[in-house]
């Protein structure tokens, strides 16, 4: 999984986003990171492998100028052409993603990646992260052999949408691209765009990853985790995005968009279940040091899901498109809330730095 965050306000983004990945970046982040602004109709980015000190001692990430941002940290990436956030074919547009194609490994969900990817190939637009695979058959490929990055098509997908879009009617048309890109390719992730044309926007599409937003005086804040807001951000009331959800936001609030993502259904999260993975996360916590990537949803807690809770057209037949992700941090979320939350940045056995949690 990934964390990432945004801003949008009247104060310099980019220290803003640095401080709260400061607080986030070890939950599930790390190996390679990167920071979009917009300042005067241009896009600005810097990206790298390696973690948030890695970004801020190779880049000027600091010193972006624009008081609207999106900054990200995934657990993977051995490439810079990989690491987030990914550019529209006109460079104008700058998206994160967070998210899985664990659940959605169908022929179908590549064959619809590939037939938009290769179409972009053969309109002469080049594919940045197009790399060699190691794989015999890798399930992502071009024309000329090549792979790409599975978050790619999304930037290149809204971008193409707003292309020759009015400046007046750029908010609007930025919602309807989000929707279709995640109609198009529908799959367990969420994403955070920012345009050069739009100065003071944020655009987030979720399917079922999680997303909290939190207000200031003239600002508003995205994060993975509330834990990451400011603390006096986190005093005020904070709201949950709603799965299948498309909105933006801007210094003012959050607007949502009546259009729906077609192609998937989520239902609310049961909170029986809820509580009672919250109630295993108590236990784990209380008993030792743990980190999120070290939680067992994908293992021992898979089993109390008797029923499907998202239908997607490209999930695998043993698939199980679950929220384990929103659970798992709006439990973090609660114990944080109730003081009882503490952490620290630890080494695992493979030598990777890793956020840890426990409880009184």
């Amino acid at each position: 999984m990934c964390t990432i965050a945004g801003y949008a306000g009247k104060r310099r983004a980019a220290p803003i986003l640095i401080e709260m990945m400061k607080k986030e970046e070890f939950m599930d982040g790390g190996l390679s990171t990167g920071i979009a602004t917009i300042h005067e109709g241009k896009l600005y980015t810097a990206k790298v492998t390696g973690d948030l000190e890695t970004l801020l001692r190779e880049t000027d990430a600091a010193d972006l100028p624009g008081t609207v941002g999106i900054i990200h940290s995934r657990t993977g990436g051995n490439l810079v052409s990989h690491a987030h956030p990914f550019k529209s074919a006109d460079g104008e547009l700058g998206l994160v993603l967070n998210g899985t194609l664990r659940e959605v490994k169908s022929p179908e969900f590549f064959a619809a990646s590939n037939e938009i990817m290769n179409g972009f190939y053969e309109k002469g637009v080049h594919i940045d992260s197009a790399y060699k695979s190691s794989r015999t058959n890798p399930e992502t490929v071009l024309p000329n052999g090549l792979s790409y990055h599975d978050t790619e098509p999304y930037a290149l997908m809204i971008g193409e949408y707003v292309e020759n879009t009015a400046p007046e009617n750029m908010k609007k048309e930025m919602m309807k691209a989000t929707v279709d890109a995640l109609t198009r390719l529908t799959a367990d992730i969420i994403v955070l765009s920012v345009h050069a044309r739009l100065p003071d926007t944020i655009t987030l599409g979720t399917i079922t990853r999680p997303m909290n937003c939190g207000f200031g005086d003239g600002e508003t804040y995205l994060a993975t985790s509330a834990i990451a807001f400011p603390d006096e951000v986190q005093k005020r009331p904070v709201i949950a995005i709603p799965p299948t959800s498309v909105a933006q936001v801007t210094p003012d609030g959050i607007t949502f968009s009546n259009e729906k993502i077609e192609g998937v259904r989520v239902e609310q999260i049961d909170y029986r279940i809820a509580a009672y993975i919250h109630g295993e996360m108590e236990k784990l916590l209380k008993e030792k040091h743990i980190g999120v990537p070290e939680m067992p949803c994908y293992t021992d807690w898979r089993g109390v899901w008797s029923e499907p809770s998202v239908e997607c057209k490209f999930a695998s037949p043993t698939g199980l498109l679950k929220p384990y992700a929103t659970i798992l941090y709006e439990g973090l979320w609660s114990f944080h809330k109730e003081g009882r939350l503490h952490s620290a940045v630890e080494t695992n056995e493979r030598g990777t730095r890793v956020l840890r949690f426990w409880l009184d």
